[in-house]
């Protein structure tokens, strides 16, 4: 796994490593270095420049702030674990050219007032150590005179003043603006003609818009200040610092080789067991089972940091020893503008390309608050795009949503196809969204109690049958499974289209799913139907099964309940039946709807059928036959008179 991804990285250019990631939300200050007339070198406190980020401010960073953005990108630290201001973490910069910390930690800030009650030593007092540790990272001890008088900035407080002269500068700015805005919302208020209007709204959207530059700091927002030095400067010595601290510990590193490569424990998505001796090899020679080099370290580093930036598909296909198709993917995903899912990708280089994608590992992760995290990572052989062609018959004559036709089933062709007509309706949530990897949010799944179930049981199963081939993942008990926990749910909510809609897929690709069973469940459900129809016509039935029993006492059910006053309530008594396991039990609550409905008029057809429901017996559990009395309670119902008014959809 992790040779793939260093083979992967190390493929990507420099520029497309950088892009979609951001500024650091706040205050970015650029300091630099004066020598008056006698020679003296000291902080120029008087001409500096800044800008402020934020994600909300619509328009693009501006120059300064990109570049701001490279220096802070080296100069920053691992993960907080590993900055220079333990165990406080405050700081979280590291290097002795630039220094990064939240307002929060600054006088009436949240974290000050914290620290103070809790006598904590405040930031102000931490600079020297902070330093002390950022200067170790220069090669020669000579090299940290030349940046004593940045740390003495920090150290005697100057920077106080200069990030006081900032705030002085940006609040003039913020209240002429508030002023302006304020004159326009009245403007706006008292205007009455369409387009003027409309043009003061817009004039409000942009001041808005520039009053987000230079609001007051909030708690969150960071400061960072910076030494004005070329870029390659901040790299060299950053890369001191990542040479050691890319690794998991230093415990296990390597002096360098003849090539300048340290060799040291793996710190990419890792947990290192040094503390847990339990979880160590106990009878090994070796202490740790292998190390990377501190270049693949930063590689690895490298894609870490590009996640967030959402320019890589997620999931994410690495292919081994196909860097041209590997450019492809990621090239197609540019083009979009970062637009185009996995899915749309595979499909446009199988499509366009005629590509054969096989030998592949697919990673799916998540950003988390907690950082990346990676919930699947698995080897592909082949990816199977193109399956046999299917066809969803539409057995239960539903007709196709807000029209009087027949809904017609387009042809699924490809695993995409099925994935959107078969499988995902069978798990989204009410949003009709499907969330594989993130948290079990039962919420979204509000009335749909055994929709949650399958979602929760079989959503790997479906994610690794559609996007990695594995088509043993989803067999045909899980097919079951899903179609009826979700035509139960939809019995519960009243959905008569849902339940016919998800009747006609379980018939149509029953053989799909069940290869190996020789059934032709298209035929049997015509087959039920015929069944019926020989007893309606007095013929002696053939084929008399536990099957056809279920699907004429659905018709039976069915029947009954339509003489309910409430649509409605016909719902609501389906539902004992389908709990019912008994035969007697069954054949009891039959007998009972039907002396509720006595009264009303009942046709020969009914009786016929219902003579040979109520007179069967049979051993076994009926809920094991709840795909036939389904389908009887929503199939065209034969037992209607000729001339009956009643519609069946």
């Amino acid at each position: 796994m992790i040779k793939e991804l260093i083979n992967f990285t190390e493929n990507l250019d420099e520029e497309f490593k950088n892009l979609g990631s951001s500024p650091k939300e706040g205050l970015h200050i650029l300091m630099k270095y004066q020598t008056d007339e006698s020679g003296i070198t000291s902080m120029d406190t008087m001409n500096y420049e800044y800008g402020f980020f934020s994600k909300k401010i619509k328009s693009d960073a501006s120059q300064f702030l990109a570049y701001c953005k490279l220096l802070h990108q080296n100069a920053w630290c691992i993960d907080t674990n590993k900055c220079f201001d333990l165990p406080t973490k405050a700081i979280h910069t590291c290097s002795p050219f630039a220094v990064a910390f939240k307002r929060e930690h600054l006088e009436g800030g949240a974290k000050f007032s914290e620290n103070q009650s809790k006598k904590k030593k405040q930031i102000y007092e931490r600079f020297n150590d902070y330093f002390a540790k950022a200067f170790l990272l220069f090669k020669e001890e000579e090299e940290q005179e030349k940046y004593v008088i940045f740390k003495h900035f920090f150290t005697q407080n100057t920077f106080s003043s200069v990030l006081k002269k900032i705030e002085e500068e940006r609040k003039i700015v913020f209240d002429s603006l508030t002023e302006k805005i304020e004159a326009l919302k009245h403007l706006f208020k008292e205007e009455k003609e369409k387009i003027a209007k409309e043009s003061l709204k817009k004039q409000l959207a942009d001041y808005e818009q520039k009053l987000l530059n230079i609001k007051p700091l909030e708690d969150s927002n960071y400061i960072l200040f910076y030494l004005d030095l070329p870029v390659t400067q901040y790299k060299e010595v950053h890369k001191k610092y990542l040479d050691d601290k890319l690794f998991n510990t230093d415990k296990y590193n390597t002096a360098p080789n003849g090539k300048g490569l340290i060799f040291g424990t793996n710190n990419f998505m890792n947990g290192f067991n040094g503390n847990m001796p339990f979880l160590m090899h106990q009878t090994a020679s070796f202490d740790i089972t292998g190390r990377i080099s501190n270049q693949d370290a930063k590689l690895l580093n490298d894609l870490k940091n590009m996640f967030p930036n959402k320019t890589l598909p997620n999931p994410l296909p690495i292919f081994i020893y196909k860097d041209e198709l590997q450019n492809k993917v990621i090239g197609l995903f540019r083009e979009s503008n970062f637009k185009l899912g996995y899915k749309e990708i595979v499909e446009k280089l199988i499509t366009d390309n005629e590509v054969d994608l096989s030998n592949y590992y697919l990673l799916f992760w998540q950003n988390t608050m907690d950082g990346i995290v990676f919930k699947d990572f698995d080897y592909v052989s082949k990816f199977e795009y193109k399956i046999r062609d299917l066809t969803i018959h539409n057995l239960f004559e539903i007709k196709e949503k807000g029209g009087k036709a027949d809904k017609h089933y387009p042809l699924i062709k490809n695993i995409f196809e099925l994935e959107l007509q078969v499988l995902k309706p069978f798990i989204q949530n009410r949003y009709h969204r499907v969330d594989f990897f993130g948290d079990l949010n039962k919420e979204d799944y509000t009335k749909l109690d055994l929709t949650f179930s399958s979602f929760s049981k079989y959503r790997k199963a479906v994610y690794d049958f559609v996007y990695k081939s594995q088509r043993s993942s989803i067999d045909g008990h899980a097919f079951y499974e899903m179609v009826f926990n979700s035509i139960l749910d939809d019995v519960k909510n009243h959905n008569d289209y849902g339940i016919k809609e998800k009747l006609n897929i379980w018939y149509s690709l029953y053989d799909y799913f069940n290869p190996k069973k020789t059934i032709d469940m298209v035929n049997k459900l015509k087959e039920y139907q015929d069944f019926v129809r020989a007893l309606i016509d007095e013929q002696e039935p053939t084929g008399i099964t536990d099957e056809t029993f279920a699907f004429a006492a659905g018709q039976v059910i069915e029947y009954i309940l339509s003489k309910s006053k409430s649509a409605d309530n016909s719902f609501n008594l389906l539902e004992p039946y389908l709990q019912q396991s008994k035969c007697a039990e069954f054949k009891k609550a039959i007998a009972n709807d039907f002396g509720r409905y006595k009264h009303e008029n009942f046709s020969k057809n009914f009786e016929k059928v219902a003579a040979f429901v109520l007179s069967y017996e049979t051993d076994a559990n009926l809920k094991h036959l709840l795909p036939q009395i389904l389908s009887g309670a929503f199939a065209k119902n034969q037992l209607f008179s000729s001339n009956s008014s009643k519609q069946q959809s």
